[in-house]
């Protein structure tokens, strides 16, 4: 069983950026925490793929 205290995510985000400037074309991952906190969790050169899982613990 997990010790940890639990976070409280709001949303999870993937943002498309085209940065015409430098050339660029990425996917970026961004976390939203209740308490207004926000976690750039990483930068892709590939689109993620969305996916939801539901755990059953017994």
């Amino acid at each position: 069983m997990m010790n940890n205290k639990l976070n409280k995510l709001t949303e999870i985000r993937v943002e498309e950026v085209h940065d015409h400037e430098d050339g660029l074309h990425f996917y970026r991952v961004y976390f939203y925490h209740q308490d207004g906190k926000i976690d750039i969790m990483c930068e892709s050169s590939t689109k993620p793929i969305l996916a939801r899982y539901v755990s059953k613990i017994y």
